[in-house]
């Protein structure tokens, strides 16, 4: 008895992969089923939510999409909103800034609900923060759909935003990297 217990924990710990070993927003995620699709985070300016100074990034096979944490007082867990690529959005102008967070604010069928799993598959609290270490897990079950259905609000009414299909899956921690480059 006390063997097949150890070769069942020794199976769950190579089984289960363990965060990357960089800073959080360094860190990369593969979709377990189809590696095309990865995610990862990127530092924002903290003014720009008070939720987390991490943006959510989701590079696909056409694009890449940027989310911002939501977080509701109380029992609400944490939410996904569509943003603009941070890196790029500081050089806009004042009244740029301002028609770009207009058009980001999404609808609430929008937001994503969105969980971060550690190794030991113990969820964050809340949303992740730059001083957390990676998770080793990321789960948004509505991105698929959201992909399929408003890939256009999902890239901040880019019109040539095009439907995708991606399947519902955990991103697994794949090693360190950071986000794509942005575009000009």
């Amino acid at each position: 008895m006390l063997a097949c217990r150890m070769i069942t924990a020794l199976f769950l710990a190579a089984a289960v992969p363990a965060a990357p070993a960089c800073p959080i927003e360094k860190a990369v995620y593969r979709l377990k089923g189809d590696p095309k699709f990865t995610a990862g985070f990127a530092r924002q300016d903290r003014r720009d939510s008070g939720a987390s100074d991490l943006v959510l990034w989701l590079n696909t096979p056409k694009r890449t999409y940027w989310f911002s944490f939501g977080s509701p007082n109380g029992y609400g867990g944490t939410y996904l909103a569509p943003e603009l690529d941070p890196r790029i959005s500081v050089r806009l102008s004042d009244d740029e800034e301002r028609d770009a967070a207009k058009r980001m604010e999404p609808p609430e069928a929008l937001t994503t609900k969105f969980d971060a799993f550690r190794a030991d598959l113990g969820a964050f609290v809340g949303p992740p923060q730059s001083t957390d270490k990676p998770p080793s897990f990321l789960f948004a079950r509505d991105l698929g759909p959201a992909l399929w259905y408003g890939p256009t609000t999902l890239a901040g009414n880019d019109s040539t935003a095009e439907s995708e299909a991606m399947p519902i899956g955990l991103f697994v921690a794949a090693g360190c990297g950071g986000p794509p480059k942005a575009k000009k």
